[in-house]
C-alpha cells in the first residue's frame, strides 16, 4: 500500500529539512514541574485517569494462538486474555468468582488450555468466560444466568494488537480513540509480525521519564553517540499529533542523499521508508513503537509507584525470518538494543535523573523547541489525570 497521507507529509518535511540543511522544530520552550515525577498524589491520579479507563495495549496478536490464554499482570490488575477455538480474543479479570483465587499464574508465554480451572476448589470456566463446572454444585444457591461467569473486560484486536480497558464496565471505542492514527497504522504491518522475545523489568524511575526520552531526538547525538547516532541525522525529524497520540519520523543518514536528488522517487514500501527514516509512534498513554530497519520494538510502561516503573519490551520480527538460521541474528540484535541502547543509555539516564529530581536543584525541567513532544505528552497526562479527581 502507498505511504499514508500523514506519513507522506512528514517525509516531505524531512526532505525539505535535509535539502535546506536546517531542522524544523517547535515554536516554544516549555517547563515541566519536577513534582510531576515523584508526587504520590499525581501517581494515584494517573493510575485512576489513564491506566484504568483508557484502552491499553496488552499483547501482540502473535502471542495468542487459538485455544491459548495469557495471564497479564503488567498493568497492576490481574488480567486473563484468551483466544478461543474460533479465534475470538476476550479479556477477563484473572480471578475466580468463588473465593477470589488467581486462576492462571503469570508466565513468560501464553499456554494452551481447554478450560480454565481454579487451582483452589476446581471451579472451571470456558475460554469464553462462562462457568462450566462447580464441584458439589448442590452446595450453592442458585443465581441468575451468568452471575458466576468471569468478569469480562472491554477488549478488541486491531492492527495486530490486543487492546484492553482494565476496568469492569468500561468502554472501548478504538475508532474515536485512535482518530487519524487508525488510518496510518495499517501501512506499518504490525499484524504481519511475530513475537521473538518479551523483556520485562522494573526500574527506580518515574514512567514519564522514559516516555520523555522517546518523544525527542535531541539526545541521540550525545547519549547514543557510539551506538545508533552514526545512522541518524542530527535534529532532522518530523512529528504530528493525532489527538493525544504522536507519530514521528527521525531522519537517517540516507535521507540526506535522497533529498539531494531532485528526481528521487518517494519510498513505495515500508522497507524503503525505513532506509530513509525511523518511524515511531507514541500511543497514549504508555506505548511506544520504534520501527528499526528490520524489526519492531513495542514498548509499554506502567507506573508501579511514584518513582518506579515496569518496563515491557516486545521484540517483533518478520514471520518469514523466524527460522533457526535467523536465530543468532535476532539474539545478537536483542542484546544490542535492549541491554545496550535501552538499558545502558535511555533507562540509565531516567534512573539517574530520578535521583536528582527531589534535590531542589531544579524547580522544573526545561524542554526546548526540539523537544515539543514532551509538552504535548504532559499536557495530556495532566488533562486525563485531572479528570479522575
Amino acid at each position: 500500500m502507498p505511504l499514508p497521507d500523514q506519513t507522506a507529509a512528514q517525509l516531505e518535511s524531512i526532505r525539505q529539512q535535509c535539502a535546506r540543511g536546517e531542522p524544523c522544530w517547535g515554536d516554544v520552550e516549555s517547563h515541566i514541574p519536577v513534582e510531576r515525577y515523584f508526587s504520590p498524589e499525581l501517581w494515584r491520579a494517573e493510575v485512576r485517569g489513564l491506566f484504568r479507563p483508557l484502552p491499553l495495549i496488552a499483547a501482540h496478536s502473535s502471542e495468542l494462538a487459538a485455544g491459548h490464554v495469557l495471564a497479564h499482570d503488567a498493568y497492576g490488575v490481574p488480567l486473563l486474555i484468551a483466544r478461543d477455538g474460533d479465534g475470538a480474543v476476550r479479556a477477563f479479570l484473572n480471578v475466580c468468582r468463588h473465593r477470589g483465587m488467581r486462576l492462571v499464574a503469570p508466565g513468560p508465554a501464553a499456554r494452551e488450555l481447554g478450560s480454565v480451572v481454579c487451582p483452589y476448589h476446581g471451579w472451571t470456566y470456558k475460554l469464553s468466560g462462562e462457568l462450566r463446572h462447580m464441584p458439589h454444585a448442590d452446595a450453592f444457591d442458585r443465581c441468575e444466568p451468568g452471575g458466576r461467569d468471569l468478569v469480562a473486560l472491554p477488549c478488541e484486536e486491531r492492527h495486530g494488537l490486543v487492546w484492553v480497558v482494565p476496568e469492569p464496565g468500561g468502554t472501548l471505542e478504538l475508532d474515536g480513540w485512535l482518530g487519524g492514527l487508525d488510518g496510518e497504522l495499517p501501512f506499518y504491518e504490525i499484524d504481519r509480525l511475530q513475537l521473538f522475545r518479551t523483556i520485562e523489568a522494573e526500574y527506580p524511575a518515574n514512567w514519564k521519564l522514559i516516555i520523555d526520552a522517546f518523544l525527542e531526538p535531541y539526545h541521540i547525538r550525545v547519549l547514543h553517540r557510539d551506538t545508533i547516532y552514526p545512522f541518524f541525522c542530527d535534529g532532522i525529524t518530523a512529528a504530528l499529533r493525532f489527538g493525544p497520540h504522536t507519530a514521528s519520523l527521525v531522519a537517517r543518514r540516507a535521507a540526506q542523499e535522497w533529498a539531494a536528488q531532485a528526481d528521487a522517487p518517494p519510498p513505495g514500501t515500508l522497507a524503503e521508508l525505513r532506509k530513509l527514516a525511523s518511524p515511531t509512534h507514541f500511543i497514549f498513554p504508555n506505548t511506544v513503537t520504534i520501527f528499526h530497519p528490520d524489526y519492531l520494538s513495542l514498548i509499554t510502561l506502567y507506573p508501579t509507584g511514584p518513582e518506579t516503573l515496569r518496563w515491557t519490551h516486545r521484540m517483533l520480527i518478520p514471520r518469514d525470518k523466524c527460522t533457526p538460521d535467523w536465530l543468532p541474528h535476532w539474539e545478537k540484535t536483542l542484546q544490542l538494543i535492549d541491554r545496550g541502547v535501552f538499558e545502558k543509555e535511555d533507562i540509565h539516564c531516567a534512573v539517574q535523573t530520578q535521583r536528582g529530581l527531589a534535590s531542589g536543584a531544579n524547580r522544573h525541567l526545561t524542554a526546548g523547541r526540539m523537544e515539543q513532544g514532551l509538552a504535548w505528552f504532559h499536557e495530556n497526562v495532566m488533562r486525563y489525570a485531572s479528570s479522575s479527581a
